[in-house]
């Protein structure tokens, strides 16, 4: 789940929301052998600790390690590492997963090492959601996104937001069912979440801070209390042949 400018694991750790555990299961489900998982630009380990009760070994790999030192303790084995190549040998792994971070990566490349490190029979996963919606508010949270933030994100973020449409290997698919990320949230919880956005990072680097007069707004119109927050969840998934 890391990315290039942003290196504020425990900010990440704290506000971005978790995986619901029906993905997890789905996940172990497709897989013939749950001995070794690796979560693949892991961040700080949440779909990592989320593959824990169903997988005998989980390993998380990512480029930072920052993100990765913010990692609460857990079953999980960390590991600094790039996409490619992947420090395993041939055959050995039942499931790779990337939860927001295959966008980062040389897709040909890492597909090649994905398919050198799964089994015949595994499952090589990518995992995203796109931008939320919040109960009541519109398109408040869109528009920031799409208008206010549009000149500072990556070309990149598209692919993300829209579920790696271009994404394709030449493996049988798996269709996940469509299912949605839920969480009820203080507008407090909200601008946590905002300020994690790289496209943020970008904008303070240029002298701009944009999250600070949309937060009053946003305070504003969200009030006291916790409203529900939906963001939809894709995944995007095959068994190596």
């Amino acid at each position: 789940m890391s990315e290039p400018l942003f290196q504020r694991g425990s900010s990440y750790q704290l506000h971005r929301p978790d995986y619901p555990d029906s993905l997890f299961a789905w996940l172990a489900k497709q897989c013939p052998q749950r001995e070794h998982a690796l979560d693949m630009g892991c961040g700080t380990g949440q779909a990592s600790r989320g593959l824990e009760p169903w997988f005998q070994h989980v390993l998380g790999a990512d480029l930072s390690l920052k993100q990765l030192q913010s990692a609460p303790p857990s079953r999980t084995q960390y590991l600094a590492s790039r996409a490619s190549p992947l420090p395993f040998a041939n055959d050995c792994l039942d499931l790779i997963s990337v939860a927001q971070a295959f966008h980062w990566f040389d897709a040909d490349a890492f597909f090649a090492e994905a398919g050198r490190c799964l089994r015949k029979g595994g499952l090589l996963a990518l995992i995203s959601y796109g931008v939320c919606e919040v109960e009541g508010l519109g398109s408040l949270i869109q528009d920031f996104h799409d208008k206010t933030l549009g000149p500072w994100w990556p070309a990149e973020r598209d692919q993300v937001v829209a579920g790696y449409p271009e994404a394709h290997l030449d493996w049988q698919d798996c269709a996940f069912p469509a299912s949605d990320i839920e969480r009820q949230w203080s507008a407090r919880e909200m601008l946590g979440y905002l300020d994690t956005w790289s496209a943020l990072v970008q904008a303070r680097q240029a002298g701009k801070d944009p999250l600070t007069p949309f937060g009053i707004a946003l305070s504003t119109a969200w009030g006291p209390g916790k409203r529900l927050v939906r963001w939809p969840l894709r995944v995007k998934a095959w068994h190596k042949p």
